[in-house]
């Protein structure tokens, strides 16, 4: 999934610690893409706009999204 991501957006970091995460950059905005709080990979933002839609349009290119309400971001997630 780093290396889809990496393939379409300019700022893209990412890695394993114990867990999977990905941060997508649009300037000052931030996606996250991780498993910190599920068995499934989760897309975060602190802030609404369309750098989240972005991500998730690209997601759903090449993987099963599936959308549910929004989570509730937990103290370890400030993004």
């Amino acid at each position: 999934m780093l290396s889809f991501l990496e393939s379409r957006f300019d700022r893209v970091q990412g890695g394993l610690q114990c867990d999977s995460w990905i941060w997508i950059h649009f300037g000052q905005d931030k996606v996250a893409v991780d498993t910190f709080t599920s068995m499934n990979h989760e897309v975060k933002s602190a802030t609404h706009g369309k750098h989240v839609g972005e991500v998730m349009r690209a997601l759903q290119e090449k993987y099963q999204v599936e959308v549910y309400p929004e989570p509730e971001t937990e103290a370890h997630e400030a993004l």
